[in-house]
């Protein structure tokens, strides 16, 4: 599989057995937006990928629970930090597990690792890439040849993006890596102890001490969105090749924006739309199918009109998966022999070759989409073999997705409903709709609802 490296700027092949993937979580100081469930299923589906190719993958998100915004939140609701970090985490985790996010391995926090921080900022200053100025520990951007290489910014750029000029800084291009304490901090309960004096950890510093201790440096796959290349994994880089000498990610994956008609979703805009409004009008597994109808390096527009569009072709997919299973059902229950073939063997080497380029998951759907017309155009004639391998190859391809994971197989119906399906057909067939309608009812019952095809009757669970 080869994905796209923001650093080099190339497409590169990813060699290791075990594959080792940090990405980037949220900042909980408010509901889960649209633009987050994009990067989460982003690499939840590279992650499903890559396992199902049988690689060994391990998985590490963060969730950056001491921050600015979180301080201001905290202080404005008269509420410690902790209480608005852990809220909007339980939010996350309710919205994400509706898009079939797989738990990660780990989700590591920033007040979980304060030590570890603090250490790793003490060997910054002790090897001069870093340095104290009344209680702030700043890291000197000069001190890192390569800095900047990253966000392909140059010299006069990067001067420019600092937002608060600091006298005391040595370059304005320096970034904190320990921020001294402020009255907000003492109210919102966010102060911890370091060698500086109280305070708390910059942005920057908190990836850098995750990943390398729970995965390593070098580690194979950093993610997240395209608005943390510049200052967050420039400066993440800076930060852990400055301490261990080696250049810390093999691959850095950035996915794009999720906009409203063009623009980018922020707040300073007015067009942030959260995860769980989205969810009170689409299923989400709809909005999984939206997030990967595009590319992951192409920005997506959101709008309902889109969500729609996504929820015809999703369903289209789910009613291919639900006929496939009731012929199979019927065949198993009625023994009746066919002698057509059906492969999707093509199909499956399509959607493998679009998966393995950079994660093409828009050319895997349409794939997929192929599949499902041949499926449809060859269900009442092919032998019962080949339908149960089509319909494995097919939901394959769909888990891997993140859609139809929890679809439950159609029964084989036992003797007695086997003849009660026969008796009915024969009472329609004599036009007694009494009966036939009183034996629909008795399979209702049980769960399963009558489907009358020109084929004959066939079966599927009550949605």
């Amino acid at each position: 599989m080869r994905l796209y490296n923001t650093l080099s700027s190339r497409l590169e092949k990813i060699e290791s057995a075990e594959i080792r993937i940090y990405v980037c979580g949220i900042t909980p100081y408010d509901h889960s937006h649209v633009g987050h469930a994009r990067s989460a299923v982003v690499f939840d589906t590279l992650r499903r990928y890559l396992e199902y190719k049988g690689l060994k993958v391990k998985f590490v998100q963060n969730f950056t629970d001491v921050d600015d915004k979180i301080v201001k939140r905290a202080v404005s609701e008269g509420k410690s930090f902790k209480e608005i970090a852990e809220k909007y985490i339980m939010e996350y985790f309710e919205d994400v597990e509706k898009l079939n996010i797989k738990k990660a391995d780990a989700y590591p926090k920033v007040t979980e690792h304060i030590k570890e921080i603090i250490e790793f900022v003490e060997r910054l200053i002790e090897k001069g890439h870093a340095y104290v100025v009344d209680g702030d520990v700043y890291f000197s951007v000069p001190s890192f040849e390569k800095y900047g290489e990253l966000s392909k910014q140059s010299l006069d750029e990067l001067n420019k993006h600092r937002i608060e000029p600091d006298p005391r800084k040595r370059d304005v291009k320096d970034f904190a890596l320990w921020k001294a304490a402020k009255d907000d901090d003492f109210k919102a309960n966010a102060v911890f102890d370091s060698p500086w004096g109280k305070g708390r950890p910059g942005w920057h510093i908190e990836c850098s001490v995750l990943s390398s201790l729970h995965l390593g440096v070098p580690f194979d796959i950093h993610g997240g969105g395209k608005d943390l290349i510049f200052p967050h994994h420039e400066n993440e880089r800076a930060q852990s090749y400055s301490l261990f000498n080696v250049e810390p990610v093999k691959i850095w994956v950035h996915n794009d924006f999720v906009t409203v008609k063009g623009e980018k979703m922020s707040k300073s805009l007015g067009n942030i739309v959260r995860i769980r409004d989205v969810l009170e009008k689409f299923e989400g597994e709809v909005l999984r199918y939206f997030l990967i109808s595009a590319h992951y390096r192409s920005p997506l527009d959101y709008s309902e009109d889109a969500l729609e569009t996504s929820k015809k072709a999703y369903e289209k997919l789910k009613n291919t998966l639900i006929n496939l299973d009731m012929e199979i059902a019927y065949l198993k229950t009625f023994k009746e022999d066919r002698k057509n073939s059906l492969n999707l063997e093509d199909f499956v080497k399509s959607f493998e070759d679009a998966m393995e380029n950079d994660l093409n998951t828009p050319k895997a759907l349409a794939a997929l989409h192929e599949a499902a017309s041949l499926i449809n155009a060859s269900l009442y004639s092919t032998k019962l073999e080949d339908l149960e391998i089509a319909f494995e190859k097919f939901k394959t391809m769909c888990s891997i997705l993140g859609i139809f994971e929890k679809y439950v197989r159609i029964p084989v119906l036992n003797n007695e409903l086997a003849e009660k399906i026969l008796m009915r057909e024969n009472a329609r067939a004599k036009k007694n709709y009494e009966l036939a309608d009183k034996i629909r009812k008795e399979f209702l019952t049980i769960g399963l609802k009558l489907i009358d095809t020109k084929h004959g009757t066939r079966w599927c669970h009550v949605s």
